[in-house]
């Protein structure tokens, strides 16, 4: 489906915000279709101790 949005859609820069580090699956499907990490926000200690993600990933894709 966004292979789809990007190949069918006229826009030059797609954005997809805050994918949590510990999602390897996505990170992996993402970089697949071409979108590459361009912004990385480090989530607060203590919430990163209760839920294990340390970082959210925004990943861009520029035609």
């Amino acid at each position: 489906m966004i292979s789809y949005i990007i190949e069918s859609t006229p826009n030059k820069v797609y954005l997809i915000e805050e994918v949590a580090d510990t999602n390897i699956k996505a990170i992996k499907f993402y970089d697949k279709l071409g979108l590459k990490e361009y912004k990385r926000k480090a989530l607060p200690r203590r919430f990163a101790e209760n839920n294990g993600i340390n970082h959210l990933i925004s990943l861009k894709y520029v035609r």
